[in-house]
């Protein structure tokens, strides 16, 4: 999904979060204020990663740009953030998966 150029926003609902693994991308146009919202079922570690070609590849990303582990964040089942993203492409990943079934909205804006 590619956010324009004004104000834009990428959901995936009842994305599952008990397995590792991505649960969202955006391609994100030009430097952009980037927020990031994640509201899940359960406790899980997550991971923002970031590439610049134009149609990333399985090597071609910087894993772990920003990374929200379950064991230092306050509220791992409601993460919150906000950054100036340069990069072309975001993903968010799964890095400490939560129990069977459990899921995640999650929200990407550019402003």
């Amino acid at each position: 999904m590619k956010l324009n150029l004004r104000q834009d926003e990428h959901t995936v609902t009842d994305a599952p979060i008990d397995e590792t693994g991505e649960i969202a991308r955006v391609e994100v146009p030009g430097d952009r204020l980037v927020s990031i919202n994640i509201e899940a079922s359960a406790d899980a570690s997550y991971a923002v990663d970031v590439a610049a070609g134009k149609s990333p590849g399985t090597d071609d990303w910087f894993e772990g740009e920003v990374v929200y582990d379950q064991a230092d964040v306050d509220d791992a089942q409601d993460i919150r953030d906000a950054f100036i993203l340069g990069d072309r492409y975001l993903r968010i990943r799964v890095t400490d998966a939560a129990g069977a079934g459990e899921t995640a909205d999650v929200t990407i804006q550019g402003a």
